[in-house]
């Protein structure tokens, strides 16, 4: 009898052991990595921005796809990775999907067909290639609705000289028939898409705007559409300093306007809304700027001087030499300052391990220099040497410029600085300073035998003890190296946990994403403020709680920090909290004041954080 039963338990663990082996086997097919391409339309218009997205699935490890170049097409990095995590469990069994996932913004520049061939990925020591993806490109007709001109104030010019252009967008006022109304030049404004339009040398003018809570100023002018006839549009100007390096035709970066055109309007049935007019349906219009020609001439290469370095407008050089009495081999420092009207970001200095009226008499080095701008001029220092001590100043230093105005070359020089240069020191044996007794000594040598025996005068102080006793600066550089490595693991540690532990990611970013969201909300107000606020807090539970992501409700939030054991109080200030949110989302809110409600969300975060659950 018991050896029956020693058989069927040991029957029973080898059914175990293969039961497990064939989980092991189907959860490493189920989690086998995977990389995949989508793309946001298989059909765009001539500069309309489409995103790519590459995913790559169930990777311990893997490397950046590389994107290639795509003919008629500009790409661009949009973010990334972004890593999300998705668990499943169906008939008890446990399945975790990694994903990560790289975008990228992809502009095409003709009509015809894209194709995005396929993409080599490396993943856990294999290639995996994406699919190909053709796309169809079309051309967006404007019908006159929209036209961007690229405007100089010159119409010839040379390289390097300062040109002064604007960007004009003209853009149709939008005239809604049925309910008898003309969009403003802001609304209108508001339907140009800023994040995807291409601006080129403007994004930074543009930018600028932005961060003052600013923007281009439209106004209402008169213009021909492209059959001739005169219109009334709005003109939205940016304007722009630039300075051509290439010779031939004005070359500006890509320029590319893209606008959702209204094409409908409707009110809106939203209950805070009372009935106010929004735009229903839109129409994609993109327009490449028209530049205006202007032509860019090279620098003659005629009466040229050896010394020029590509500066254009008109200069003045000066130079100070500190110190100015010296002995041969000391160290002068020499600053060159140049003032003028070109561009001083690429303004050089003169070639000044070229200049032979220097090198004669001095010694200096060869590495190139670094300016520094100080109002309208350039600062250039360098260290020179004196070679003898009949050097008795610095030389003239020239600088070469070439004027567009009088288009001729012109060199000016600095003044000479005058330099008193002393003969280097020579210590003599007499010279020779006793250490114990701080005088001069003068002692002929005497040669002895014995070698360097001789030199020792007593055994007993050559015998003794020479023992090192550690004080604490040595004990501190010694522990130093282990509390960096140390350190280092640390944070390494961190770092992987971050990448791997999806609910610990979302636990330790908790606080920032959720004070972000109520950020957003305060910022943007109006009738979503408080479903916004709620939305934070209920994410922040979540993500503290590694639950899922969708929105958690007033009764569901209470039970949770209840069941995890936040001090009464607390739960009793979140509560409050959500009640004050859904009164004033659908009752109105009577008495509920917005920026009272977004301190206190603000305030039941950082208690919530205190908290430990």
């Amino acid at each position: 009898m018991c050896e029956t039963n020693l058989m069927k338990m040991a029957r029973t663990g080898q059914l175990l052991i293969v039961f497990c082996w064939l989980c092991a086997a189907a959860v490493g097919l189920t989690n086998a990595a995977e990389v995949t391409i989508q793309v946001s339309s298989r059909e765009t218009y001539v500069g309309v921005p489409i995103t790519v997205r590459i995913a790559i699935e169930n990777a311990t490890k893997h490397e950046e796809p590389i994107f290639p170049e795509i003919p008629g097409a500009t790409v661009r990095s949009a973010g990334g990775p972004n890593r999300s995590s998705q668990i499943t469990m169906i008939n008890g069994k446990t399945t975790q999907n990694v994903s990560d996932t790289y975008n990228y913004r992809l502009t095409p520049h003709k009509t015809g067909r894209i194709s995005i061939p396929a993409i080599a990925v490396q993943a856990d020591g294999k290639e995996y290639k994406t699919k190909p993806v053709v796309i169809v490109v079309t051309k967006s007709e404007t019908d006159d609705l929209l036209f961007v001109e690229l405007k100089g104030k010159r119409k010839s010019l040379y390289v390097g000289e300062p040109l002064e252009v604007t960007l004009q967008i003209w853009l149709k006022p939008y005239l809604n028939r049925q309910y008898n109304i003309k969009l403003t030049e802001a609304d209108m404004w508001s339907r140009v898409d800023l994040q995807n339009s291409q601006w080129g040398v403007f994004a930074d003018t543009l930018q600028n705007q932005l961060s003052r809570r600013r923007r281009p100023s439209g106004r209402e002018a008169l213009r021909k559409d492209s059959q001739g006839n005169e219109r009334a549009y709005y003109l939205f100007e940016l304007n722009k300093t630039i300075w051509p390096q290439r010779p031939g035709a004005l070359d500006v970066d890509e320029l590319n306007v893209l606008v959702s055109y209204p094409t409908r309007l409707a009110r809106n049935q939203s209950f805070f809304s009372m009935g106010n007019l929004i735009v229903a349906e839109t129409r994609p219009l993109a327009a490449q700027a028209q530049v205006e020609p202007i032509e860019v001439k090279a620098i003659p290469a005629e009466g040229r001087p050896i010394i020029y370095r590509g500066a254009v407008g008109q200069y003045e050089i000066s130079a100070s030499a500190k110190p100015t009495q010296v002995a041969v081999g000391d160290p002068i420092t020499i600053t060159l300052a140049i003032t003028g009207t070109g561009q001083l970001e690429q303004l050089q200095p003169p070639p000044l391990p070229e200049l032979p009226e220097l090198t004669r008499d001095f010694k200096v080095p060869t590495e190139p220099l670094a300016g520094e701008i100080k109002g309208n001029s350039k600062h250039f220092t360098q260290s020179i040497r004196a070679k003898n001590d009949e050097v008795t100043a610095v030389p003239a230093i020239p600088f070469a410029y070439f004027d567009p105005q009088r288009e001729t070359f012109v060199t000016v020089r600095t003044k000479p600085i005058p330099l008193t240069v002393e003969p280097a020191a020579k210590l003599s044996a007499t010279q020779i300073i006793d250490a114990g007794t701080g005088r001069t000594v003068a002692r002929s040598l005497t040669e002895v035998s014995g070698g360097i025996l001789a030199n020792y005068t007593g055994m007993d102080e050559v015998l003794s003890q020479q023992g090192f006793a550690p004080g604490w600066p040595s004990a501190v550089v010694l522990g130093l190296g282990p509390f960096v490595f140390l350190a280092t693991w640390l944070v390494q540690r961190h770092r992987d946990r971050l990448r791997c532990d999806v609910s610990f990611a979302r636990r330790r970013s908790a606080k920032h994403v959720a004070l972000g969201r109520v950020h957003d909300a305060a910022r943007a107000g109006g009738t979503e403020l408080a479903a916004s606020l709620a939305a934070a807090l209920g994410g922040y539970v979540a993500d503290r709680c590694n639950l899922p992501t969708g929105g958690l409700t007033r009764a569901a939030v209470v039970e949770q920090l209840h069941r995890r054991g936040v001090h009464r109080d607390v739960v009793d200030q979140i509560d409050q909290l959500l009640d004050a949110c859904e009164s004033m989302q659908y009752a109105g809110g009577a008495g509920t004041n917005s920026e009272s409600l977004v301190q206190d969300a603000r305030r039941c975060i950082h208690r919530l954080e205190r908290e430990r659950f």
